[in-house]
């Protein structure tokens, strides 16, 4: 998995794993929309939003009424898999 360049102070780790986070919120509804907040209330970071677009495991599904510049996605049939294998013990 590709991780941008994000800002100083979060590893890739770390934001692998609130990318995996992010997307798991998706599995829980059945039109896979992912969340536009995190569980501080606080916006999705833009590079967990770029690379997972990036990476196929989410799409853009439409644009916010309310705030037109934050985009709503939803998970891929492709996050799905991942999600699905991240989660198969070895």
């Amino acid at each position: 998995m590709t991780i941008f360049s994000d800002r100083a102070g979060f590893s890739a780790r770390e934001t692998e794993l609130e990318l995996r986070d992010w997307l798991r919120g998706g599995l829980n509804r059945e039109d896979g929309r992912l969340a536009m907040f995190d569980t501080f209330g606080e916006p999705v970071r833009k590079i967990i939003i770029k690379t997972a677009i990036a990476e196929g495991l989410a799409e853009p599904w439409f644009s916010s009424p309310m705030r037109p510049q934050w985009m709503v996605c939803r998970l891929t049939s492709k996050g799905r898999d991942v999600l699905r294998r991240s989660a198969t013990p070895k």
